[in-house]
């Protein structure tokens, strides 16, 4: 067994266990990626993959494990290099951050802007997505840094500390019946077309779990992950929409008013996702203390090495997101 046999395993089932694509992302040929999976399967004796008619369909539940162990190889090499790096490039490197929209658009770019200035030699790279993409990317070593709320259960691979609230608010069209209310309520709410966030995102739970606890069923016309695009067609009269407070810029969006929705909706949680038993290098501890000074490094050092951490207390304890 050596590095590229793991490497084919990963690959194929990054790729949708599409052969030739795998090949040709690996720079391989396609019988010698097909012949490597062979003598892989014949060294550990058991089966890693589904085949139809010789093609490659699914992973069997062997290969399910074979396949975290394998990303977690591949994810300590690249620790590996990311550290000799630290210490033969200093001020070097490269930065990957998987977070959604509404953060890479609202919370993070005063964060990027004063990084970039203290690490010029230091590529910033951008993955969006929504949560689980996010977490998924983080997963599998495509990025160093998770920045979003989490749900459900994320990978054993994977740890998630809380560092923010998020609270929300309504956003209206200036003149829409709605801002002239004196007290906001779930049943009033409801009386309007509902722009909401998809299925995907907590935001979205919190929602519909306050709406299903009161007993009443919103007017949702439309979904999106994109803040922007659910501010668009509020501006254009389709209805309200429940966003995250930070996604409301009052310099950006004077056609539109914002209704504080704290006494309606809990605040969902933004969390900073980071692999197990990972590496962050020295210019990836100092962005994570530039987002989140008040969380100590030692305590994420020691929730990446698998020490329990009191998550309910640190999201309890998490202050309000305010990046403007």
């Amino acid at each position: 067994m050596n590095f590229q046999h793991i490497e084919a395993i990963c690959g194929i089932a990054k790729n949708g266990f599409n052969i030739s694509a795998t090949a040709e992302a690996l720079s391989r040929s396609q019988p010698g990626l097909s012949r490597q999976l062979k003598e892989l399967e014949a060294e550990l004796g058991v089966k890693i993959f589904h085949r139809t008619r010789n093609k490659v369909v699914s992973l069997t539940p062997q290969g399910e494990i074979i396949l975290r162990i394998g990303r977690r190889i591949i994810c300590d090499y690249r620790s590996l290099h990311q550290l000799a790096d630290d210490e033969s490039a200093e001020g070097s490197g490269e930065l990957r951050i998987a977070t959604t929209h509404v953060h890479a658009r609202y919370s993070l770019p005063k964060i990027f802007k004063k990084f970039t200035a203290g690490h010029p030699g230091v590529l910033l790279t951008l993955r969006q997505g929504d949560p689980m993409q996010c977490s998924e990317l983080v997963a599998t070593g495509e990025a160093d840094i998770g920045i979003s709320t989490v749900i459900g259960r994320i990978s054993d691979d994977l740890v998630a500390i809380p560092i923010f609230k998020l609270t929300r608010c309504i956003l209206a069209a200036k003149g829409h019946p709605i801002a002239k209310e004196r007290a906001l309520t779930l049943k009033k709410l409801a009386e309007y077309p509902i722009i909401a966030y998809s299925s995907s995102f907590s935001g979205r739970w919190i929602v519909d779990e306050a709406f299903a606890q009161a007993g009443i069923k919103p007017h949702i016309i439309c979904s999106a992950i994109d803040a922007d695009v659910s501010k668009a067609y509020v501006e254009l009269g389709m209805g309200i929409a429940i966003l995250a407070q930070i996604a409301f810029d009052p310099e950006r969006d004077r056609n539109l008013v914002a209704l504080p929705a704290d006494q309606l909706f809990r605040p969902g949680v933004l969390n900073l996702v980071l692999r197990k038993h990972g590496y962050l290098s020295g210019y990836a501890r100092d962005f994570v203390s530039s987002l989140a000074p008040h969380v100590s490094l030692e305590l994420i050092g020691r929730a990446m090495e698998g020490a329990e951490i009191d998550k309910t207390r640190l999201a309890q304890r998490a202050p309000v997101a305010r990046f403007a």
